[in-house]
């Protein structure tokens, strides 16, 4: 009689475990596009920003501007095979996002050689974004 409550009980957390994994596995919660990147830990981050030219992608899943632009910023990966796109989910690594001062999403910061540039993107303007990439390749 016990150990059917307990298998009970574990089919009931397995179904429950099934069903979340299934809800959160969509590959669009996390928008990466093209050849962008996403990044969960500061270590690898400093390491990757660190040289060459970065566009670092600051957004939250929630965010419907993010989503939006999310298969532009694909492209624009894509275009510039030379720039290295990296996502970082401002919910999943919070000190990135402090330690940048990100106050809305979308937020791009571009890094040159490990440099960040004056300037950063705010909001949805790719044209902008696309000026400030040819800016840190050039």
């Amino acid at each position: 009689m016990e150990i059917s409550r307990l298998l009970i009980v574990l089919a009931i957390y397995l179904a429950f475990r099934y069903f979340i994994r299934g809800r959160n596995s969509n590959p669009a919660a996390t928008m990466a596009h093209g050849k962008v990147t996403e990044i969960d830990n500061p270590v690898i981050f400093k390491a990757l920003v660190s040289s060459g030219p970065v566009v670092v992608d600051f957004f939250a899943t929630w965010c419907g501007p993010c989503k939006a632009i999310a298969p532009v910023v694909g492209q624009l990966s894509e275009t510039y095979p030379n720039v290295r796109f990296i996502q970082v989910d401002v919910e999943k690594v919070p000190s990135i996002a402090q330690e940048h001062a990100i106050r809305a999403m979308p937020t791009f910061v571009l890094y040159k050689d490990g440099k960040q540039a004056e300037k950063r993107v705010v909001g949805g303007n790719m044209k902008e974004l696309e000026d400030m990439i040819k800016r840190i390749i050039a």
